[in-house]
Order: structure tokens, then sequence, then C-alpha cells
């Protein structure tokens, strides 16, 4: 009888493994972000950053690792930009996506920065609201950084998701 539970009780474990995380909190380098606009590569730095010393605005996507409760799938994010802006007249804008499969997006907030400032890091809070979203959608940030201002390089230097 006893190792029949013990049996049972290792595979509930196994099956529990095989789910996905449960929600959580993480932080992302900006270097993990990918140029999806134009054939300019931006500059990875070695402290995670990613600058955009291509003359010219990009866009970039970055990946996130989607952590929800089985069998809801419901997803509920917020995030915490940390960027810098140094130009005058455009800003740093991100906008944040749960998206099905399929590429239906089904929630999305976006912000942007406001001002210059080429010492201070600049912040950007976006808040996702609470969908259903199937077993394989997928939640993704976009950033739009604008060329280099005055000889001072927009920069994405890192994302926090809390779920």
């Amino acid at each position: 009888m006893m190792k029949n539970t013990f049996t049972k009780s290792v595979a509930a474990l196994a099956l529990l493994g095989a789910l996905p995380s449960v929600a959580a909190t993480a932080s992302y380098a900006g270097a993990l972000c990918t140029s999806v606009s134009g054939f300019k590569t931006p500059s990875i730095f070695r402290s995670g950053r990613l600058i955009n010393q291509t003359g010219e605005a990009i866009e970039v996507v970055c990946p996130v690792q989607r952590n929800v409760v089985a069998p809801t799938f419901n997803e509920n994010a917020s995030f915490l930009i940390t960027v810098r802006d140094p130009h005058l007249t455009e800003n740093v804008c991100c906008t944040a996506t749960v998206t099905e499969p399929d590429g239906t997006a089904i929630a999305s907030d976006s912000g942007c920065t406001s001002g210059a400032d080429t010492a201070a890091p600049k912040s950007i809070s976006l808040n996702l609201a609470t969908v259903f979203a199937s077993v394989n959608g997928y939640i993704a940030l976009r950033c739009e950084l604008p060329g280099p201002y005055a000889g001072h390089q927009t920069a994405l230097s890192s994302f926090y998701v809390a779920e």
C-alpha cells in the first residue's frame, strides 16, 4: 500500500513539473532584444544594454518568458522598461502585447518617455489587462529607439516583467 501511494505521488509531481511555471517576476537585459527595422544592427554592450548607434531610428522586439498557471492560462502582466533618452524632439516608445499563436493581438499597452536627459535613465510603465491567452500564446515587447542626438545615443537598458 505504501509503495503504491509513493508511486502515485512521484507521478503527480512529474506531471506538475511538465506544466507551465507559476506566475513570477523576471528582469531582462536590453541586449536580448533584436532589431526588426532596416538593415542596421544596434550595439550590444557587456553591461547588457542595447544602444542605438545606427544613426537613425530603429525598432526592436524583445522576447518575454510567459509564466501562467494551468489550466486557466490567464495573462496579467506589467512591465517597467528602463531606457536612456537624450533626444530633444523624439521619444522612446514601447508596446507590450499578449498574442494568440496565430499572431492575433488580444491585449496591449503602450507608453513613451517625455523630454530629454543625457545623464539619468527614464522609465516606461506598461500594464496589460487580464486576458485569456491559449496555451501557445505569447507576450512580446516592442520598442522604438530614436537615432543619436547631439552625440548621445538612445539605449534600452533593461525591462522588468511581473505576471
